[in-house]
């Protein structure tokens, strides 16, 4: 089974890991390269992992709260670990945001998870932070961590930075490789009033490892992040011209929050992603 690897020439074309992915591998052994699955959903759900003995497999993660002041327990960073040489592989993606948060009671120092990353503060000081747990975060691991944009679906208090500027200052601040969801993007772009055409332009687009592609909905005038859903139009006219600027190694298909998810509109989009990646 051949892996992916971060030295590869070609675009790798994947799959988030899903209820329909298993079958639709089975099915189609040569449509997908990867399955990229979430650290959490091993930990949790273990049997998902041997997906790995039919197609090669790339951890995601939401588990380090890179851009937050608490830092994930140690426990936590082992098993990421283990996951990470288990799976072969070739790097770790995590959000460019914070699951873990002080306490939310006076009296008690455990700190509180959060169900949802959460887009931190675009500064100069949350761009530091970044860089410094990033640093701590790194020795654990023998694969690169890279980071995911969030979506910012308002405008987030105390922020100095646009979400350009402030993902552009942090990948050239930490020198770290970018997974470039253009769903987060697009959604960031709506909700602050940007054209998308123009500010992916802007993005630091020579250190895209990874794309994410995935669906959004609106609601009461907001864009959401929604992986029922196919992605737009736009998210594949922004694919076609990140791929003006750089061969990314990977881009995954975030189509896995329903287990009802047409398969003809998975294979039609899965061949969409192949002849842009391969023009």
């Amino acid at each position: 089974m051949k892996y992916v690897t971060a030295n590869s020439g070609t675009v790798a074309v994947g799959l988030a890991f899903g209820p329909i992915v298993p079958e639709f591998v089975r099915a189609n052994p040569d449509l997908i390269d990867y399955v990229e699955i979430p650290f959490e959903q091993l930990r949790h759900t273990p049997e998902v992992g041997t997906i790995q003995e039919t197609v090669p497999v790339i951890l995601h993660c939401a588990s380090m709260s890179v851009a937050g002041f608490v830092p994930p327990d140690q426990r936590t960073l082992k098993a990421i670990g283990r996951e990470a040489e288990r799976t072969k592989t070739p790097w770790i993606g995590e959000h460019l945001a914070f699951i873990i948060a002080d306490s939310i009671e006076d009296d008690d120092d455990k700190p509180t998870s959060l169900t949802y990353t959460v887009c931190p503060q675009m500064s100069d000081e949350t761009v530091e932070r970044v860089a410094s747990n990033l640093g701590s975060l790194q020795e654990h691991f023998d694969v690169p961590l890279i980071l995911e944009n969030s979506p910012q679906y308002f405008e987030v208090p105390g922020s100095s930075l646009s979400m350009v500027d402030f993902v552009s200052a942090v990948v050239k601040r930490c020198k770290v490789g970018l997974l470039l969801d253009l769903t987060h993007f697009v959604i960031s772009m709506l909700n602050t009033k940007k054209d998308p055409l123009s500010e992916i332009d802007r993005m630091p687009l020579e250190q895209v490892v990874e794309v994410h592609v995935s669906g959004l909905n609106v609601q009461s005038g907001v864009a959401w992040d929604d992986h029922a859903l196919p992605a737009p139009p736009i998210v594949f006219d922004l694919l076609e011209r990140v791929m003006k600027h750089v061969r990314p190694k990977a881009v995954t298909l975030e189509y896995n929050w329903s287990p009802q998810f047409p398969e003809s509109m998975l294979v039609k989009h899965i061949d969409r992603v192949h002849k842009i990646v391969r023009c």
